[in-house]
């Protein structure tokens, strides 16, 4: 019986240029096609090229001026940089990888906070677990299924909803910056109040009635 796969053709072209991205991100070929092969049948699946969608996101938030972006597009990767004015000096990371789980979810956020002081990671926790709360109570009825979170002292990670079925690459591209600006936003206003007991619950819902809280 014939195997069409073995009968695929190659030009030595794409061979090399395939070679060199597996070498440069250190996986096989096979992932690498394998990779590419996925992402164009979920780009005719859906419509949506989301190569624009992380292009689209790293030109928002350098316009914003306040972020620090890598992008890696063939790995559908963005990762970003936000400064933290704190002692010991933190580090605040964003990586945004899209990853098409079904029809609703484009991907996953997450953040990380690199620190040796624990008072600035009990900060973290404690912005989290209100951040959280706040999109349970008012985001969460507006999403087509539940939100899913994966939490540590210093991490939040958080499946990425499309904002409306049909949007397309840019919009989808801004709703996700808009979402990584307000929570960066936020995070640097707790982390300036949170000893005098300061709530993000009124800046949380003016974000959220000018529509830029909508994945």
């Amino acid at each position: 019986m014939n195997d069409d796969f073995n009968l695929i053709r190659i030009s030595d072209e794409m061979r090399a240029q395939l070679r060199g991205l597996a070498q440069q991100r250190a996986v096989s070929v096979s992932d690498i096609m394998q990779e590419a092969l996925g992402e164009y049948l979920k780009t005719r699946e859906t419509g949506i090229n989301y190569v624009d969608v992380i292009q689209s996101i790293e030109s928002a938030l350098r316009g914003a001026g306040q972020f620090a972006t890598s992008a890696d597009p063939s790995g559908l990767v963005l990762f970003i940089k936000s400064p933290l004015r704190r002692v010991h000096r933190p580090e605040l990371k964003y990586e945004v990888r899209i990853r098409h789980g079904d029809r609703s979810s484009v991907g996953r956020l997450n953040v990380v906070l690199r620190s040796h002081d624990m008072e600035t990671i009990r900060s973290f926790a404690a912005f989290v677990d209100h951040w959280m709360a706040l999109e349970r109570n008012y985001l969460a009825r507006n999403q087509t299924g539940q939100i899913v979170y994966w939490t540590d002292t210093d991490y939040f990670g958080r499946q990425i909803f499309c904002p409306t079925a049909g949007d397309g690459e840019q919009l989808i591209g801004e709703a996700i910056s808009n979402y990584i600006h307000v929570f960066d936003e936020l995070l640097k206003y707790y982390f300036a109040n949170w000893s005098y007991g300061q709530s993000i619950e009124p800046l949380y819902l003016a974000r959220l009635k000018a529509g830029k809280l909508t994945i």
